[in-house]
């Protein structure tokens, strides 16, 4: 609806409510600056819980104790240990995907976040690091959990809502007071959380012509640089939002040595790692020596979708280097196997 249409036909349901001229020009006002920036305009939580097909009552209930409203478990991290997934119960995830689609996904991020934004991959991520001099990565720890309610909450004040809607957005998308590892609004909120610091990184490096990219919590510098002066001043950064540096997850690596960005080799090309590429040929390998029902027999561990598995561990070889051959050969060995 054109703002035109909107306004007059708000000003008419307000003045058949007996809402004062000052009162119409407040709430327009608000609006306008909503309708300017393409996001839905929800003047109070009661209308919050109309947009997104809730009981207001529920809502609240949400608000005031989210933590029944998760479900959480545990995965096996790759690097060892376990991370916590707290998952929101179908109610609360239908609406956490509501305010993404309506509200986060409508807003730009910054051109160097490379996770959770559309058309954007760790291949997205690997590729600005190809060939150079250096590479230095760091992570930061628990980074979801760092990213606090009251950054939340500030983020949809400074969109433009009340503070009465921006405590309730941020309640919907928080868990004991930060982001939730599960929920699909922590990643978009992530990103745009982040933005300002992105800028901060960006701005002092590109002085010194070094790149940077940042891939969830994994943050990517190269080029030709002193990896002392930009893990101060990453340091520095973070600690102004309170967020830490793992510092056993710092690494530098020289031409000499391998290069791997978010589990990508960038030496001179993208690439799977050789460990991986050697497991596909093996598996394939094994799999025309002995025949599948044969290989399945022998291998301790069993997959169900043996074949999909591998199918899939090519598909991503070629992801990185379509021009992969061993990898093209195997794919197309795979196939031959499919299930019918």
């Amino acid at each position: 609806m054109k703002w035109e249409s909107y306004s007059k036909e708000f000003e008419k349901t307000a003045l058949r409510n007996n809402f004062s001229p000052e009162e119409i020009s407040y709430f327009l006002e608000y609006a306008k600056n909503l309708y300017d920036k393409k996001l839905p305009i929800i003047f109070d939580q009661e209308h919050l819980a109309l947009l997104v097909g809730y009981k207001y009552e529920y809502l609240l209930k949400i608000s005031n104790s989210p933590q029944k409203f998760y479900r959480t478990f545990k995965i096996p991290k790759k690097s060892g240990g376990e991370r916590e997934i707290s998952e929101p119960l179908p109610s609360l995830k239908e609406i956490q995907h509501w305010i993404l689609k309506e509200i986060l996904d409508k807003l730009s991020v910054s051109q160097y976040a490379k996770a959770y934004v559309h058309k954007r991959s760790i291949r997205e991520n690997a590729r600005f690091h190809v060939a150079q001099k250096a590479i230095l990565t760091i992570d930061l720890e628990n980074f979801f959990g760092s990213l606090k309610f009251n950054k939340v909450y500030g983020f949809f004040v400074q969109l433009g809502y009340s503070v009465p809607v921006a405590t309730m957005l941020s309640n919907l998308c928080c868990l004991s007071e930060s982001l939730p590892q599960g929920a699909p609004t922590s990643p978009a909120l992530s990103n745009l959380l982040m933005q300002q610091t992105d800028k901060r990184i960006s701005g002092f490096i590109k002085k010194k012509k070094i790149r940077y990219t940042r891939y969830a919590d994994d943050l990517t510098f190269s080029g030709d640089f002193e990896p002392g002066m930009i893990i101060k001043f990453v340091k520095s950064v973070m600690n102004d939002i309170n967020l830490r540096l793992n510092e056993k997850k710092i690494r530098v690596r020289r031409p000499g040595q391998r290069q791997e960005v978010t589990g990508v080799v960038v030496n001179e090309k993208m690439q799977a790692p050789k460990e991986l590429r050697r497991e596909l040929r093996q598996a394939v390998y094994y799999i025309e020596k002995y025949g599948l029902a044969s290989h399945l027999d022998k291998t301790e561990n069993f997959k169900a979708n043996h074949v999909y598995h591998w199918l899939g561990i090519a598909n991503f070889i070629l992801f990185l280097n379509p021009k992969d051959e061993d990898a093209l050969r195997c794919r197309e060995l795979l196939r031959k196997h499919k299930p019918e």
